[in-house]
């Protein structure tokens, strides 16, 4: 049954998405009735089943807009094959569930680049032919979300080389549709499962080409890779060894479940099962559990997936209120919860904001820090689009990295650091935030637990190795980065494109001709692929410094040579 926009049954569909863009809603609708048709003139059994189209529809719903408006309906089998990976992973003895097969890669604009590669018009119309020949003949098919700009370059690039080396166009014809593989996983949605799945492919010899992923509203992800490295075109070998490997990783996640807490007991807050209360370590000499008759809420300044933020006041002072909402508490939340409590209450310095008490009995949990009036640098950045002068620049990257140089000399990674997680108070002074996926270093001074934000993240931590401190300051790197231009980091890539494309390819963000030369020099040791080449934050902080002292040094004469002309001229 196809569905016009305006009709409100077989689920209220126009009803669901009534909060959504209504363009997307509408480019959504459009994709699902394709597809839908597809799939009914393909005489697939499943879509004969009473409520199938219900069913299909409630898949398209359960993902973000993104995924219809990119996916290639053409190949509706891809999108009952994404169906039943989802249903799959439901199951925790079937997950991650994955499908491998093989696609071909044909370039953007072909027939126009093969007239562009040519010159003498013999071997142009030869190439044509052969051209079109072989698009008659392709015989796997293309990736589910077509090919996206750096799939088509790498095509063109290897026909390219191809014609350069001199072979004939004939034997050119191959490159013209370059067989991959695509790799799909569906699993819990946890940035650690993904990382670790990244990894493995990695392991195998694959090469990431492209990447999507996909959280679903009810905790589950869709993840899908186009690599290239496999040595043979068959798909079978492939599964086998895939499969092995993450049973290995399952075996060995497993294993290191009790050893982990075991060697950290003495570090890290521990959540007591208790529904009454959450037991964090004391040694007696602080006191800050809240008495929530001194707080008092006034308006709400922030939300996301897990918590509220509310602005409001305790015992007469400004504070900020950071709240989990009572339906998304888990066990994982509240070890989070309860682990951020641990560290804030026993760091202070003028720039890591202020810890001031928390809540710590469910289901009215909270923690409560002093109140950062001007809000985070991100928002500054991206949504005032503020923009910061030189030295203003380095007086907030020399906040941050004081900051951060204490956090690390009280062996804590922040593991997090991003220009949401920077805020600044009513005097210009910027200050770290965030502590809920922060830890204590272990005396190895390795770790191995991944977290944060891809676009900010270091290259060991994508790749689940192990890493110290040095992790911090390449995500310092990419942040100080962030404010050196205003820009997102890697804009146009999603966050995992942008983890592929560091870990495989190096990719690191555009510097800016006009920067600084030493400030340049900062950046690109910042976010060194090896950590041992990255400098420590006090290293940092003297070089930031001395840039400032040259900055100003260079203004004062400026401003003096300025003065002694105009006097000249005066007299």
């Amino acid at each position: 049954m196809v569905i016009e926009h305006d009709i409100e049954s077989c689920g209220s569909r126009a009803v669901q998405s009534s909060h959504a863009n209504p363009r997307h809603h509408q480019q959504k609708l459009e994709v699902y009735n394709e597809v839908l048709r597809r799939i009914q003139d393909s005489d697939c059994e499943e879509a004969h089943v009473p409520g199938f189209d219900d069913q299909l529809w409630l898949h398209f719903n359960r993902l973000p807009a993104r995924y219809a408006l990119d996916v290639n309906v053409e190949r509706a089998e891809d999108v009952l094959a994404h169906k039943k990976l989802l249903k799959l992973a439901e199951d925790p003895a079937t997950r991650p569930a994955f499908q491998v097969r093989l696609v071909q890669v044909y370039p953007f604009g072909g027939a126009n680049y093969v007239d562009s590669m040519h010159s003498d018009p013999s071997e142009k119309e030869d190439a044509q032919s052969s051209f079109n020949y072989s698009l008659k003949q392709g015989i796997h098919p293309p990736p589910t979300f077509g090919s996206s700009s750096n799939l088509e370059a790498l095509a063109l690039q290897t026909t390219k080389n191809s014609i350069e080396d001199g072979r004939s166009a004939m034997s050119v014809t191959p490159y013209f549709h370059r067989p991959m593989h695509e790799i799909t996983f569906s699993t819990i949605d946890k940035p650690k499962l993904l990382s670790q799945l990244t990894s493995i492919l990695g392991e195998m010899g694959l090469n990431i080409q492209e990447a999507h992923a996909f959280s679903t509203t009810d905790g589950f992800s869709l993840d899908v890779f186009v690599v290239e490295g496999w040595p043979n075109e068959e798909t079978e070998e492939l599964k086998g060894v895939l499969e092995k490997e993450i049973l290995k990783v399952k075996d060995q996640c497993m294993s290191n479940q009790g050893m982990h807490y075991a060697a950290n007991e003495q570090y890290q807050a521990r959540v007591e099962p208790s529904p009454h209360f959450i037991q964090i370590p004391s040694d007696g000499a602080d006191v800050w559990e809240i008495d929530t008759n001194q707080l008092k809420y006034e308006n709400k300044v922030g939300s996301g997936s897990f918590g509220d933020l509310y602005r409001g006041t305790y015992c007469s002072q400004d504070v900020a209120i950071k709240v989990l909402k009572p339906e998304r508490i888990s066990t994982d939340m509240l070890r989070e919860f309860a682990q951020e409590v641990y560290i804030m209450r026993k760091i202070r310095h003028k720039n890591v904001v202020q810890f001031i008490g928390a809540c710590t009995r469910p289901p009215s949990l909270c923690i409560v820090t002093e109140f950062m009036s001007r809000g985070s640098l991100y928002d500054f950045l991206h949504k005032q689009r503020g923009v910061f002068k030189l030295p203003s620049l380095l007086k907030v990257a020399i906040d941050v990295s004081k900051g951060m140089n204490y956090l690390h000399q009280n062996n804590i990674i922040h593991r997090d650091l991003k220009t949401a997680n920077l805020l600044m108070d009513e005097n210009e002074v910027v200050k770290v935030a965030d502590f809920g996926v922060a830890r204590v270093q272990t005396q190895s001074g390795v770790m191995t637990a991944e977290t944060g934000t891809y676009r900010w993240m270091a290259p060991e931590v994508i790749e689940h190795k192990p890493y110290d401190q040095k992790a911090d300051v390449f995500s310092f790197g990419i942040a100080l980065w962030e404010l050196l231009t205003g820009e997102l980091p890697y804009s146009c890539l999603t966050p995992l494109q942008a983890a592929v494309g560091v870990v495989q390819k190096g990719l690191r963000p555009t510097i800016p001709k006009n920067t600084h030369p030493r400030l340049s020099e900062l950046l690109q040791r910042c976010w060194q692929q090896d950590p041992t080449l990255r400098p420590n934050f006090s290293e940092i902080i003297e070089i930031l410094q001395q840039i400032a002292k040259e900055v100003n040094d260079h203004k004062d004469k400026s401003s003096h040579g300025f003065l002694s002309a105009l006097r000249r001229a005066h007299h």
